[in-house]
């Protein structure tokens, strides 16, 4: 497999304790030059297994926001396109060849890749994944913060992959966890927020009730996706979301109750009305 220079296209990848993951996605980089790793002072064997990969360029910063912090990787790029990857992405072959059609014949400014879920590296037959702009020009190009994630401000036109990329996450339950506790307090706060566009959309008046938002998300993977026709591992991404949905909902009666009223100052907050 031909080797991308570092003037053509850089990876660029974020870790925290990724060593379920890391390995898996770095195997499938070795056609290019450089990899960019920037990790927020990992404590597990992350950085270990990333010493095997001469290709692989490792970074710190600490974490803060995720906007901020691939701003920053984007920023240690010096190549014209990057392809920017989370650790528990998998690279099919056939992604990484339109990926070297892409940066040698494309004018487009970004593309799009859709997404293949897998649960313990068996795949599913539909999961919650929308497409993401992976690839794209260094120049036209920067993210934002939105709710628990980062949007990719885009400059030109976009496209899409024909084909997809694997996601794998084989963090444990712990951690998953963790995560999930996190990302519905940063979507809290975009939910409560008055000036968002997205407040009044159908899926945010489903997740405003509480309720009815961990119900809808069950039948919905199952039946609407198909989940209960791929076993064990369709009914475990299924509670996943199902689970996540309920942390969510947690948090927002925690966050509804006890922004209604300073406690120290006794004065009545701004709160959205369900």
């Amino acid at each position: 497999m031909a080797t991308i220079t570092s003037d053509s296209l850089t990876a660029l990848i974020l870790t925290y304790n990724e060593e379920d993951n890391i390995d898996r996605v770095l195997m499938r980089l070795q056609w290019l030059e450089r990899v960019i790793v920037l990790d927020s002072y990992s404590t597990d064997a992350t950085l270990e297994i990333i010493e095997k990969y001469p290709n692989v360029e490792v970074f710190f910063r600490k974490f803060d926001t995720h906007a901020t912090q691939w701003n920053y990787g984007l920023s240690l790029v010096k190549s014209d396109w990057v392809l920017t990857l989370d650790a528990d992405y998998v690279l099919p072959d056939e992604f990484i060849e339109e990926t070297k059609e892409f940066i040698q014949t494309s004018e487009k400014s970004a593309y799009f890749s859709q997404f293949r879920f897998l649960v313990f590296g068996r795949s599913i037959l539909g999961d919650n994944t929308t497409p993401r702009p992976v690839l794209f020009k260094l120049d036209q190009c920067i993210y934002y913060d939105d709710g628990h994630t980062q949007r990719l401000k885009i400059t030109g036109e976009t496209g899409y992959y024909k084909s997809f990329i694997y996601h794998d996450d084989r963090k444990p339950l712990s951690r998953w966890l963790k995560n999930m506790d996190g990302y519905a307090i940063l979507e809290c706060k975009k939910l409560l927020n008055p000036h968002d566009p997205t407040i009044n959309s159908f899926t945010n008046r489903i997740r405003r009730t509480k309720i009815l938002g961990p119900i809808f998300i069950f039948f919905y993977c199952l039946f609407i996706k198909g989940l209960i026709f791929s076993g064990w591992a369709g009914w475990h991404y299924t509670l996943q979301r199902t689970l996540a949905e309920i942390i969510f909902s947690l948090r927002l009666v925690e966050a509804e109750k006890l922004s209604k009223y300073n406690p120290q100052t006794k004065v009545k907050q701004d709160i959205v009305k369900v």
